[in-house]
């Protein structure tokens, strides 16, 4: 798939089509840490969990991820990318349960310069905790900018890919037309074929 290019996966070839704009793509990026269409997964373990969050700034220096925080990182990545799903139409987002998670997760607001309010996680909590907060505060800040609802997860099963759908009717099914929107057309085309004879 080298159509799906995107310097996250070092060396893979893969680009992010449609990326999300600003700070929202540091949610984009974590929810795409699963690759389901070509395998592998950037959380697989907690090394390369650990290299990844701290290659993306969500670790301070010289923190590590373990087993259990990497497990309760992924069960969020996962979530998200339910709440992702939802936005493009397809049911399955358990918010109760997404709820539950993030409940242990800290924010705070702090002022700029500039008196506009921001939020951001409190550091003092523990390393899920914060990254989970972090991650929260740009969702809430892509919703405040009307921008959180267009950051999809792909229709096609098989990827699930992130991306966001910059379309002026807010319309787009697919992190690509021309793979995941055809194979679907394509499945579409076989299913009505066959139940015609």
């Amino acid at each position: 798939m080298s159509e799906m290019r995107e310097a996250g996966w070092r060396g893979t070839g893969w680009d992010n089509l449609k990326p999300a704009p600003g700070t929202l793509a540091l949610v984009q990026d974590f929810v795409n840490t699963r690759n389901y269409f070509r395998g592998g997964d950037l959380l697989g373990d907690a090394e390369e969990a650990t290299v990844r969050l701290a290659e993306r700034g969500l670790l301070e220096g010289g923190e590590r991820v373990g087993e259990a925080e990497r497990r309760r990182l992924v069960a969020f990545r996962e979530r998200l990318r339910g709440l992702l799903l939802a936005h493009n139409g397809v049911a399955g987002a358990d918010a109760r349960d997404l709820n539950y998670m993030v409940s242990s997760a800290a924010l705070r607001v702090r002022f700029g310069p500039d008196g506009r309010p921001d939020l951001e996680p409190v550091v003092e909590v523990g390393v899920v905790e914060r990254i989970v907060g972090r991650l929260l505060a740009e969702v809430v800040q892509a919703e405040a900018e009307g921008r959180w609802e267009r950051l999809k997860a792909c229709r096609n099963e098989g990827c699930l890919w992130a991306f966001y759908d910059a379309s002026k009717n807010r319309s787009g099914s697919w992190c690509n037309m021309d793979i995941c929107g055809a194979r679907h057309k394509m499945r579409a085309y076989r299913e009505r074929k066959s139940g015609s004879r």
